[in-house]
């Protein structure tokens, strides 16, 4: 009986292995949770006397706010040390250097000394530098450069270098039985060239005859660029599970907490899947995600947001440093590299807290 079930045991692990290789394009390495530190902290509030909501960004003294609920722009900027607002900025509309929509700030770099992100105006078709420090001054948006770029279903546009983005792909919906994979293109910002392809998975469409929820949303993730911009990390929704990407080779290394689900999940009815990772940022030496791990919520509008309350944080190699337990929800993140603090923003009451990287 014994010889019977280590037979069994030894028969079923490679078919796991191998659910995990037909569609994942990358190695997928085993979280150790041995030498993880668990530990609570305190969060500090950041009074805000200005109108903060939506998705937030921070560098130094400016809290940088996202939200389509702005009137008439899609920005408002506030100063983190007295709370009044700056400014609000990139106007909403169809007249002279106004957009119909745009994207949250997935990521701030310098140019020639100043504060940019990159933004995506699909409407128009074009990519927007916008310069922060210049806008901040003028009181006035400033557009470093504006260009043509015919590309739409992007997600996630990171600027590398003068002339060179990172475009994230995202799966799309065939059918009810079929979905396209996501992956990521190298291009060219002023040619909308393409230099290099990142496939993530093995095909370029999945098929699930089972499937009683959209393919699509399985393969959902949130993305962070490394600010050097050699690397980047997603987070997987349905799985434990992060994946970084070398942006220079194209080499995509996972980590995935043992002990749950894997790719298996694309063969099944996908009617009940939990709920992992919910959102990425980092900086040169850390991951932070906001983790989950239960049944997914009820996230109709009006419905109050649970409590996100757990931050993983990983170097990048992939190896989970702390569980963090906080204080306050933490539903999204993001760090502020100048003054080491992890900010986020309440989903129910837009109050913005942060926690102290230093004392990590």
């Amino acid at each position: 009986m014994k010889i019977v079930i280590i037979f069994i045991i030894i028969s079923i692990l490679p078919c796991c292995s191998d659910i995990d290789s037909q569609y994942f394009n990358g190695e997928i390495k085993e979280v150790n949770v041995k030498n993880v530190i668990s530990k609570n902290i305190n969060s500090t509030h950041v009074p805000i006397k200005g109108i903060a909501t939506g998705i937030i960004a921070a560098y130094d003294s400016l809290l940088i706010c996202w939200s389509p609920s702005y009137p008439e722009h899609f920005f408002n900027i506030i100063n983190i040390d007295t709370g009044k607002e700056i400014g609000y900025f990139c106007k909403k509309g169809q007249g002279n250097k106004e957009i119909i929509s745009t994207n949250c700030i997935s990521q701030l770099f310098k140019k020639n000394d100043k504060l940019m992100t990159l933004l995506h105006a699909p409407n128009e078709k074009k990519l927007l530098v916008w310069d922060l420090s210049s806008s901040i001054k003028k009181g006035t948006t400033t557009y470093d450069t504006i260009i043509p770029y015919d590309n739409n279903h992007i997600l996630f546009s990171f600027y590398q270098i003068e002339n060179v983005l990172f475009a994230y792909k995202p799966a799309e919906e065939i059918n009810s039985q079929e979905a396209t994979t996501p992956h990521y293109e190298k291009r060219t910002i002023y040619t909308n060239q393409l230099i290099q392809d990142f496939p993530i998975y093995k095909t370029k469409s999945i098929q699930n005859p089972n499937a009683k929820s959209p393919l699509d949303f399985f393969f959902y993730t949130w993305d962070a660029i490394k600010p050097d911009g050699s690397k980047i990390v997603q987070v997987m929704r349905h799985l434990p599970q992060i994946n970084i990407i070398d942006t220079q080779t194209g080499k995509i290394t996972s980590y995935r907490i043992k002990n749950n689900p894997n790719f298996s999940l694309l063969e099944t009815s996908m009617e009940s899947m939990n709920v992992f990772y919910n959102h990425v940022h980092a900086d040169d030496n850390y991951i932070y995600a906001t983790y989950w791990g239960k049944e997914p919520w009820d996230d109709r509008f009006g419905v109050e947001v649970p409590i996100f309350n757990t931050i993983h944080v990983f170097d990048w190699h992939g190896n989970l440093l702390y569980k963090l337990t906080t204080d306050k929800s933490f539903f999204r993140v993001w760090s502020d590299p100048v003054r080491k603090r992890l900010y986020t923003i309440d989903m129910n009451t837009d109050e913005v807290y942060y926690i102290d990287l230093k004392e990590l």
